[in-house]
């Protein structure tokens, strides 16, 4: 009697970060078997199909075996998940906005034979709670999304920082509850109660954010780590920079070690160089000002998508501006862990986080780089698509590589998210 077509995905359910087996049964032996994912992320279609030959005993170990055709290449457990790719581009929400669990449906067939499956990654752990943060502090309005472990507390808090996108990442503030810290997905602009657009941005804000981070939150042992992406990593650097006493600890993932203008996230004329950073209601400087070296032509003469970290390397050729415009990050005496992108088209993070590790080794102040290789800017967590190399700007909708390879992406994500999770172990004294 032949043996019944099955998919065994274990655990069916978990949350994103937990790795996954998925095997497949009861087909021919060496017969070609079609396995095809299909997922619905922040509303839009998202498919995957990759051709495998079944072994002797008609099995397929997804981790162990080879596609011959398909959406990936190589043995990956997960390369059905990684590898899927948007079918609604118009519509694309990346990453995802939205806590809701992602729900995959695996379907085998070899023409003759089926099995279906279903696969579930949840970012909300249980026992998981969130609130929305909307406080007014020091005449401005704290704006936020906040998640806390389960269990008594207290926790150790890390803020989470978007980047010129603006708005918040909640399923990465959950995730990081789920691992025992209480997050604040804070809102810099383009979120309810925040300014629409990233123009004039008193460094002020998070030094209110911090201290009633701090007061109302109540982390363990005073713990609270900053964090962001691209400008929001950059904001981490320079917030922190500036408020030692109030952080600590930094993760900056493909930040800047100088600051910039508005770049794309500005009002509408207003330009690429207008101002974004104040303290004491006075400007600080930017790379782009008095810079004769800066030439944006450089990312945007060519055919979209544009790769921006032309623009940026030819600001940075102007040492005078660059060294007005770098981030003191000798200032800051905690421990950072840097996370960067070797392949980075929208700027060089890792030159960038090089030269912060350079400053910093100088006065002999705690700081790690892990680099993500042959990855693009989109660094996040494991077991997300991979594929999304170019998308539009979600405030200025340029066209935009952000560079890297669905494989090394997919690499990145799940090395860095696990760097991070044993970084903040040590800095918390939770590492065994």
């Amino acid at each position: 009697m032949t043996e019944q077509a099955r998919i065994t995905v274990t655990p069916e359910s978990a949350l994103i970060d937990v790795p996954r087996e998925i095997r497949i049964d009861g087909f021919p032996a060496y017969g070609f078997v079609t396995v095809t994912a299909r997922m619905r992320m922040s509303g839009v279609p998202w498919r995957s199909q990759a051709v495998f030959m079944a072994g002797h005993d008609g099995s397929l170990d997804l981790a162990r075996d080879c596609p011959v055709s398909g959406s990936y290449a190589e043995p990956s457990a997960m390369g059905l998940v990684w590898s899927m790719t948007c079918e609604e581009m118009d519509r694309v929400v990346f990453p995802p906005d939205r806590t809701e669990p992602l729900v995959i449906d695996l379907h085998a067939t070899d023409g003759q034979r089926e099995a279906t499956a279903r696969l579930v990654q949840t970012f909300v752990a249980e026992g998981v709670t969130h609130r929305a943060v909307r406080e007014q502090v020091g005449g401005m309005t704290l704006s936020g999304e906040l998640y806390t472990p389960a269990g008594p507390g207290p926790h150790p808090l890390v803020i989470y920082m978007n980047g010129s996108s603006g708005g918040v990442n909640a399923p990465r503030a959950a995730l990081f509850a789920a691992r025992g810290y209480q997050c604040l997905a804070l809102a810099i602009f383009n979120y309810d109660g925040r300014p629409k657009y990233l123009n004039d941005m008193p460094l002020e804000y998070f030094e209110h954010a911090l201290c009633w981070a701090r007061a109302e939150l109540k982390p363990r042992d005073g713990f609270v780590a900053l964090s962001g992406i691209s400008r929001g990593g950059e904001t981490a650097l320079l917030v922190a920079s500036h408020y030692p006493d109030l952080v600590s600890a930094v993760v900056a993932y493909v930040p800047s070690p100088v600051t910039h203008g508005v770049v794309s996230a500005g009002e509408p004329g207003t330009g690429r160089n207008a101002q974004v950073w104040r303290k004491g209601g006075e400007p600080l400087p930017h790379l782009w000002q008095d810079n004769p070296s800066a030439d944006w032509e450089a990312a945007y003469a060519s055919d979209p998508p544009y790769r921006q970290t032309h623009a940026f390397l030819s600001a940075s050729r102007d040492a005078a501006a660059f060294e007005r415009a770098r981030i003191p990050v000798e200032r800051y005496p905690g421990p950072v862990l840097l996370v960067s992108a070797s392949d980075d088209g929208f700027w060089p993070s890792t030159a960038y986080c090089e030269i912060v590790m350079r400053q910093r080794e100088a006065h002999g102040l705690p700081t790690s780089h892990y680099v993500c290789k042959g990855a693009g800017h989109h660094v996040h967590y494991p077991c997300l698509p991979a594929t999304l190399i170019s998308k539009p700007h979600a405030m200025s909708g340029l066209l935009l590589d952000a560079g890297g390879t669905p494989p090394a992406n997919a690499a990145g994500n799940e090395g860095s998210y696990r760097a991070v999770l044993a970084f903040l172990a040590r800095a918390t004294g939770q590492a065994s």
